[in-house]
């Protein structure tokens, strides 16, 4: 069978192929019930079929070839598609509006595929991930990504974690780090693996310590004699974390950063024991430290710069302290104390958002708080005071510090370790039209371990909230940290959302990042 195009349509056409092979057989005839039997032939039917085969063959062999032919020309047309439709694509990506993208915008763009602080520590420093990745892609990304230098600021070691960056070679972080201007160190040392690797990479950060923007660093033992070589070696240094999770005292103090011109932002914890750690108060914009009331003070009355700071009392018996006169900070607008006996210490004329872990007295004869010291700090103070943040409160003091403090529009709660039982008393107690009607927001928070598995109540309360007269609520929050709610309640949430209510809702780390904005701390590092 000869294949050709027709002259008119273009179209293929094909030449007779010839006479057929009957193949119908009548019914009723020996040879039909052959076909439709297992009955055995006898000699002279065996003779007649065999010519039957016989005269088959030739037709199979004819139409075996044309099948060839046809399944070759196939394969040709297939090919053509393949060719043309590459060419088209080909041609079609010279239009996309990809290549007139202005370098800085794909720049932009790429800063949105780095992995967050949370995921670079989970995963560690690995070259199938952004930055690395972007310059595998074609030439045009890899030079817009080499020639973009932020991209390549952050760089992640956690040798805490259960898989430590092992694969991350010395020389890898040398080419990390000189495609990077400013660099953005996070790096966690860990006393139980073997210091030799950590310790060369930290050696190999430290030549390089005049281009640290930020630094967030888990203290081991074997890292402390390094320390001192960045005493006047970080004039770029804006924001400084820094943890010690070792149960022994190696040193009291630290002042290599004492000479950190460009510090604003100071925030350590330890679990164990307090260190001393100098740094430069006076510039400070923002701290955050755990540590006995008195170094607190002492800090306080140098930092007149401050405009956030998250006080957490520590290593300290009785709260006492040796400063009697009043600290003024004239530009604080965020504060945090773990305990509102030190806001006695203290003066803020322009605070805006206060918040303080919720301690009921430990008198049998009542469950009420002791909010004299609140009232005297804002009395003394006279700021415009406008959001609260209460941490582990339960709903008594919820609703008692609400009751006395009827300008606060914004209130922010959270549960560290009271349960389901309170969480569903506060809500209750909240979605009465009497408690608190002048608040615009109203967000929750579930920290992990707080027994929390049923969150139901929430959108409930916001619904009466939200339907009341004369209702002041336009904003709400649902954080979760370690238990998912459930899609029913998030169904509801979501009907409140379209009806006009500005609603954020964040589960696990995300919502721990979000937590720590709360309560004015460190979320940079997290």
């Amino acid at each position: 069978m000869d294949t050709s195009r027709c002259s008119k349509c273009g179209n293929l056409s094909f030449d007779s192929p010839g006479p057929t092979f009957d193949v119908s057989v009548a019914p009723g005839t020996r040879h039909y019930t052959l076909l439709n039997t297992n009955e055995p032939p006898e000699d002279s039917e065996s003779v007649f079929i065999r010519s039957v085969i016989a005269e088959s063959s030739p037709r199979l062999k004819h139409l075996d070839n044309e099948i060839s032919k046809l399944q070759e020309k196939l394969k040709q047309l297939e090919d053509e598609r393949t060719a043309l439709l590459s060419y088209r694509t080909r041609n079609t990506a010279i239009l996309s509006p990809l290549r007139r993208m202005p370098p800085e915008v794909l720049a932009e763009i790429f800063s949105w595929t780095l992995p967050s602080v949370n995921d670079a520590l989970s995963i560690g420093s690995d070259t199938v991930q952004s930055p690395w990745l972007l310059t595998r892609i074609n030439s045009r990304w890899r030079a817009v990504c080499l020639s973009t230098t932020s991209l390549w600021s952050r760089i992640v070691f956690d040798y805490e974690s259960s898989d430590p960056p092992r694969n991350y070679s010395l020389a890898l972080a040398e080419t990390h780090i000189h495609r990077a201007q400013n660099l953005h160190i996070h790096f966690y040392g860990c006393a139980k693996t073997d210091s030799k690797p950590q310790i060369e990479m930290f050696e190999l950060l430290l030549k390089h310590s005049s281009r640290w923007e930020e630094l967030a660093l888990g203290i081991t033992s074997a890292m402390l004699p390094l320390l001192a070589a960045l005493r006047g070696r970080i004039p770029s240094l804006k924001r400084l974390w820094i943890q010690w999770e070792s149960p022994q005292a190696e040193v009291q103090s630290l002042d290599c950063f004492q000479t950190a011109p460009s510090l604003v932002d100071f925030g350590a914890t330890n679990s164990h024991h307090f260190v001393s750690i100098a740094f430069p108060a006076q510039q400070l914009t923002r701290y955050r430290l755990d540590g006995p009331l008195q170094r607190h003070l002492d800090i306080l009355g140098l930092a007149q710069n401050l405009i956030q700071a998250h006080v957490i009392i520590e290593f300290d018996d009785g709260l006492r302290a040796e400063k009697t006169e009043i600290i003024r900070l004239p530009h604080l607008r965020c504060l945090f104390v773990s305990h509102p006996e030190a806001l006695d210490y203290l003066e803020a004329p322009a605070l805006e958002g206060l918040g303080f872990w919720v301690l009921p007295q430990a008198s049998p004869q009542t469950n009420d708080i002791d909010i004299g010291h609140l009232e005297s700090f804002l009395g003394r103070s006279k700021c415009p005071l406008r959001r609260l943040c209460l941490r582990d409160s339960d709903a008594h003091s919820t609703a008692q510090i609400l009751g006395r403090f009827p300008s606060i529009t914004e209130v922010t709660i959270s549960d560290e370790s009271h349960g389901q039982e309170n969480f569903e008393l506060l809500m209750s107690t909240l979605t009465s039209p009497e408690v608190a009607p002048q608040l615009r927001s109203l967000f929750f928070a579930s920290e992990e371990g707080s027994g929390i598995t049923d969150y139901s109540m929430y959108p409930k309360m916001l619904r009466t909230r939200w339907e009341a007269d004369g209702s002041a609520l336009k904003n709400a929050a649902l954080l979760a940290e370690d238990s998912r709610p459930d899609s029913g309640m998030l169904r509801d949430l979501h009907a409140l959302r379209r009806e006009g209510l500005d609603l954020l809702i964040l589960e696990g780390r995300v919502a721990l990042r979000e937590m720590y904005d709360w309560f004015y701390s460190s979320s940079w590092m997290v």
